[in-house]
């Protein structure tokens, strides 16, 4: 993988670990949104999922005090398991496919934040919690990406920006170990890639302590606009190269 390569790599994970910092979540969309395009989509999605992991088990961490475990379970639960059985079956399907699904979800999103996301409330129990938790599985098992899923549920619950952010980065660290177990046991990364890996989590510190820096001082919802129309104009842009 030459110089410049590593380089794009290390800004992408840079800017997906600022935005999964500030919001808390968002970092594989912008990773499997770029990092497919340098590699393999099962490589980009092992990688994505390595450096996710080490951010998110530095939050969870830093803020563990502050996490709802009680309120995470019913949705943490259904989502560990569907995203196991998903990513495993996934393993067969082309990187074509998986990369152009990943286009529409893309889009999907955008959309639903722009429409519906400040429109909807969803209460935390335990029904609300399983019928999401299967869907983040899909999404998690399918493209690594299931935050926006997970926000529903957790956003509502919690009674503060500290609780949610330490609440839903413990969800996340969860599922991104199932996630990493399995890759790592289908070799979608190999000593090879060791240079790469490194170079991304210093992309990956240096981007959580500046998502961090600015969580408290940028109004999520401002935020959020700006990246799900990045979201979306890039998940057209996916299924359009793709289309033709």
């Amino acid at each position: 993988m030459t110089l410049t390569t590593i380089l794009i790599v290390m800004l992408v994970i840079l800017t997906g670990s600022c935005v999964q910092s500030a919001l808390g979540f968002g970092a594989t969309m912008i990773t499997m949104g770029f990092l497919p395009l340098l590699m393999t989509y099962s490589k980009a999605m092992g990688l994505s999922i390595v450096m996710v992991s080490i951010s998110t088990v530095y939050i969870s961490l830093k803020y563990r005090e502050a996490i709802q475990w009680r309120i995470m379970l019913p949705v943490l639960i259904p989502t560990a398991v569907i995203c196991g059985i998903v990513n495993l079956l996934s393993a067969s399907v082309s990187s074509r496919v998986m990369y152009l699904l990943l286009g529409c979800m893309f889009v999907a999103v955008s959309v639903f934040f722009f429409l519906f996301s400040g429109k909807i409330q969803i209460r935390p129990t335990v029904t609300s919690g399983t019928v999401l938790g299967i869907l983040c599985g899909i999404f998690y098992g399918l493209f690594a990406s299931g935050g926006p899923t997970a926000a529903l549920y957790l956003l509502p619950a919690t009674k503060s920006k500290k609780e949610y952010l330490a609440t839903i980065q413990a969800f996340f660290c969860v599922n991104n170990l199932v996630i990493l177990v399995i890759s790592l046991a289908l070799s979608r990364l190999d000593m090879a890639d060791l240079p790469m890996v490194c170079a991304g989590i210093a992309a990956m510190v240096a981007g959580t302590l500046l998502g961090l820096a600015v969580h408290d001082r940028i109004p999520s919802e401002v935020f959020g606009k700006v990246i799900y129309a990045f979201v979306g104009i890039g998940g057209l842009w996916i299924i359009v190269s793709h289309l033709l």
